[in-house]
């Protein structure tokens, strides 16, 4: 009898893992997608509190932490790098079409902030909401607006492997992946936003861009990109911890606050998804009018499916919360 049940415990284990792992792709691949939320779909499969607890306590339960992530991470790569690959080539081919599926996303996350919102008690509190809105606002529409006017190629600084590069690489892979503990806003719709999202893509995941590591004869040149993935690595392990951390924080004694910051952040990503140094270029050289057309019609459905699915979320919550107070 005590073998079956040890048996039943062992099964029970794996079985765990391997569910923890399938939900560790589903957040990988919408972390590699723009404008889809890593932080919702965690919400919405019931593990959020979970990861953040793990990644908080890993320095007082190394260990334990570690075994709870473990599956999610091995989950996490294999989901990024799939959809990562499947952008990369889908990109050229039609750019306006994927830029309309991602901004669906963005638009169709707006519910998780409006429900956060609430009016400021006294002027000092509203002065502190439109501030943390404009500011927000400013930084995430002009980055993407700036870069596009001023015709700034970061592929081309890449590619030279010009020094502030590598820091410029190490401060993305913070920022995307501290993006991602965030409800509502993407890892890799920020890396768009700054005008890294595509020639790292690039870098790492195409075999016939000439900005790829894989289609080089230089040893020097794929050392360097080595380089460049480890930096973004290290980036986003520092982002993942700094970013629970500070969210913790934020959330505990600035929660209006942060959630209107956080509205300012994604309509300006809403417009420097359109208006960046990637896609300015394509209008440019002209885009068919079909790619207009999917792009508007993938734009509604995305937005349709995210909007349900917080809708799903939200519902989910309540129950659970009427079930905790029986």
């Amino acid at each position: 009898m005590e073998q079956q049940n040890e048996n039943k415990k062992e099964r029970n284990k794996v079985g765990g893992f391997f569910l923890d792992g399938a939900k560790g792709i589903t957040l990988g691949i919408s972390a590699a997608i723009p404008g889809l939320s890593a932080g919702t779909i965690a919400v919405a499969e019931s593990c959020y509190d979970t990861l953040i607890d793990a990644i908080t306590s890993l320095r007082k339960q190394f260990k334990k932490s570690f075994l709870i992530l473990l599956p999610y991470i091995l989950g996490l790569l294999i989901g990024a790098l799939a959809a990562l690959i499947g952008i990369q080539k889908g990109y050229d081919a039609a750019p306006f079409s994927l830029t309309g599926l991602f901004a669906g996303f963005v638009f169709g996350s707006l519910p998780i902030t409006f429900k956060e919102l609430k009016k400021g008690t006294d002027s000092k509190e509203k002065t502190i909401h439109c501030l943390s809105f404009f500011l927000c606002l400013l930084v995430a529409g002009g980055i993407g607006v700036l870069c596009a006017l001023t015709k700034v190629n970061l592929a081309s600084y890449l590619q030279a492997r010009v020094w502030w590069m590598y820091l410029l690489v190490l401060v993305a892979g913070i920022l995307a992946a501290g993006a991602c503990i965030v409800p509502g806003i993407s890892g890799s719709m920020t890396l768009m936003v700054i005008g890294m999202y595509y020639p790292i893509l690039n870098t790492f995941f195409s075999r016939s861009n000439e900005l790829s590591i894989w289609s080089s004869d230089s040893g020097s040149y794929i050392g360097t990109g080595v380089v460049l993935l480890i930096l973004l690595i290290v980036g986003a392990i520092i982002g993942v911890v700094l970013s629970s951390k500070m969210m913790k924080v934020l959330l505990a004694k600035h929660r209006v606050s942060t959630f209107y910051g956080i509205l300012g952040l994604i309509l300006g990503s809403l417009v420097s998804m359109f208006i960046n140094a990637d896609i300015y270029p394509k209008y440019q050289a002209g885009i068919a009018t079909w790619d207009y057309i999917v792009g508007a019609v993938l734009f509604c459905l995305s937005t349709c499916a995210i909007f349900f699915l917080i809708k799903y979320t939200d519902k989910k919550q309540k129950k659970a919360a009427v079930e905790e107070t029986k």
